[in-house]
């Protein structure tokens, strides 16, 4: 029967006028439907379809259009025997003899054996805190479809149809020149400018270029395994500099190097950025030392505390920058395009390298993205990712801080799509990446990013990109739950000397306190305590947020509940203090410390208000 051969999808995006099609080619490539035999009438496979008649008649005119079928005046619709129009089909040859040796002959052998850093069906786990990856919801569908239909207009047809060579689109060269480049500081000429496909194949071509067994390549440590990969490729050594919350350690670099490779505005992968002055001191010292900078701009745009730093290609007067970035992050991973810029002359020769492979990317997609970029359709596609980016990023702040404050050390970020974790030295992330799918959380573990033999296993990765900010914050408590359920005894501990407030004791103590400490994310805190039961709080170098709550005490435990901060939820804590340290534990476990300060009430006869159980 028909209906067993065209088994259609209804749950599928492609139609069934199209499905019937595809299916009806299939079946006359194999020989189900011979050369000159008649076809079903419409009529007859649209009831055994269960399908309107009118969609097996758009389906067969499309076919007959195409040359597959052949209508005949009074008879029907038959397979078209036009020798041109079909193969003739041979047998499947069956393999015998020596088979080929393609290990012996494959002149350079991948040995990558690290395993990837998620499923391929990481879609189908409920928490995905993975970075790099697509978001549907984030997809510019309209302005693109839009952009791609115009693409597809004769006239613009007539600009990227033709063959021309190993040159790129000269709109989107002007689009990236004159709109994308000067808000990163960069000024460049048409000339300077080449088109790769994704920042990945830039990396290749000026690793093929610039590295061999007698270049020395500084890079950062951890950093990006694919820029280390390729020189390991060419044979090239490397040297590993370390990272700190400010970036890249220039001081240790090398000044004997060829090249350094860095990633400045979000570095991979911690996420910290390059400050400005380690920006110029590279600068400075590669036009001392005359060696390359390589500035992989990851993630430009994603800054959500401070303005971007311009790039330090911006600050590149001997032209001794190669600056690559892509638009894949803005639009879509798979788009795959990105841009070089560099001296005329590197250009070129990488413009003639890129032309052994591929002469140029796609020319329409390479138009598309021109229009994109020109209509403003970047920028407002820009901005939404980056306010969405946003609010998942600070999710993620506040659920760490809430359910983890004792129990990691985050690195110091202004933005992007991740975030950097330490864990206590006992943690092994690989095992906890696993515990952690087992409840449906994706987590990275992160010693692909270590160049050094002695990788440390306590670090790992948590990703906002692929997750909704509306799971984050569960993602994160069974996350949690998980770690304090392997990892409980290996945390921060109460001091032995440590001393517990009583319910008389911790009434004065509390009153008129101030405390001092710092969040996961390494950002000061200051909260208030006043006699009347309120409190304040502020958080950021310079205050940036605030919140106000009240306080209480039931017995020995001290309750607090803030307007916004820890999700307005009630939480109780046994107090212990020592010296000018206060500790607040929850369940005999250690939940956060701080400094303190004690303030005279400026009137101690008045009696002390709020510290009876909350009405």
């Amino acid at each position: 029967m028909l209906q067993h051969l065209f088994a259609l999808d209804a749950d599928t995006n492609i139609s069934l006028q199209q499905q019937i099609k595809q299916k009806l080619i299939e079946a006359i490539n194999h020989g189900y439907f011979p050369a000159g035999s008649k076809m079903p009438s419409s009529r007859k496979l649209a009831e055994q379809l269960d399908v309107a008649r009118n969609t097996v008649v758009f389906a067969y005119q499309q076919l007959t259009d195409e040359g597959y079928l052949i209508s005949k005046e009074r008879s029907g619709i038959y397979v078209n025997e036009c020798p041109d129009s079909r193969f003739d089909q041979a047998e499947k040859i069956q393999p015998s003899g020596e088979q080929c040796h393609w290990s012996n002959r494959i002149k350079i052998l991948n040995n990558n054996k690290s395993l990837p850093p998620y499923p391929d069906n990481w879609q189908e786990y409920p928490y995905p805190f993975i970075a790099g990856q697509f978001d549907l919801t984030l997809f510019p569908v309209n302005p693109w479809r839009e952009c791609s239909r115009l693409t597809m207009n004769v006239n613009e047809i007539g600009t990227w149809a033709s063959d021309s060579g190993s040159q790129d689109d000269l709109f989107l060269i002007e689009e990236i020149r004159t709109k994308v480049l000067p808000r990163r500081g960069i000024f460049a000429q048409p000339e300077e400018i080449l088109i790769t496909i994704g920042s990945q194949q830039g990396l290749y071509l000026l690793s093929e270029l610039l590295l061999n067994e007698q270049t020395l390549l500084a890079m950062e440590e951890p950093g990006y395994s694919g820029m280390r990969k390729l020189a390991e490729h060419r044979d090239a050594a490397v040297d590993l500099v370390d990272v700190d919350n400010k970036g890249i350690m220039v001081e240790e670099i090398n000044n004997h190097i060829d090249a350094v490779y860095t990633t400045p505005s979000h570095q991979v992968p911690t996420a910290v950025t390059l400050s400005q002055s380690r920006r110029e001191q590279l600068i400075a010292k590669a036009n001392e030392h005359d060696f390359i900078i390589i500035e992989d701009d990851y993630e430009c745009e994603a800054n959500f505390v401070s303005n971007p730093h311009p790039a330090i290609k911006s600050l590149d007067s001997q032209n001794r920058v190669i600056y690559l970035s892509s638009f894949s992050k803005v639009v879509a991973p798979g788009l795959r395009i990105g841009y070089m810029v560099a001296s005329a002359e590197f250009i070129k020769a990488a413009r003639n390298l890129r032309s052994l492979s591929i002469r140029h990317p796609p020319a329409n997609n390479q138009r598309t993205m021109a229009l994109f970029i020109s209509l403003g359709y970047y920028d407002t596609v820009m901005r939404k990712i980056n306010q969405t980016l946003q609010l998942r990023w600070q999710e993620l702040r506040e659920a760490l801080n809430h359910y983890l404050p004792t129990a990691i050390v985050t690195s110091h970020s202004v933005g992007g799509s991740a975030c950097w974790i330490k864990g206590p030295k006992h943690l092994n992330s690989q095992q906890f990446a696993t515990q952690a799918a087992k409840k449906g959380i994706l987590i990275e573990s992160v010693t692909r990013y270590y160049g050094k033999e002695n990788k440390p296993e306590h670090h790992f990765r948590l990703g906002v990109s692929s997750i909704e900010v509306d799971k984050i914050r569960s993602g994160v408590e069974l996350l949690a739950q998980i770690f304090w359920k392997n990892h409980d005894t290996e945390v921060e501990s109460l001091p032995q000397q440590a001393q517990f407030l009583s319910h008389d004791g911790l009434a004065d103590f509390l009153a008129n306190c101030e405390f001092i400490g710092r969040t996961v994310f390494g950002e000061p805190y200051r909260i208030k305590l006043s006699a009347d039961g309120s409190m304040r709080g502020w958080e950021g170098h310079h205050n940036e947020k605030t919140d106000e709550g009240q306080w209480w005490l039931e017995g020995n435990t001290w309750y607090r509940q803030w307007k916004n901060w820890s999700y307005g939820e009630v939480l109780g804590f046994n107090i212990a203090v020592q010296g000018k340290q206060i500790f607040w534990l929850r369940n005999n476990k250690l939940v956060d410390s701080a400094f303190f300060t004690k303030k005279t009430p400026l009137a101690p006869s008045n009696p002390v208000l709020g510290l009876t159980k909350k009405q």
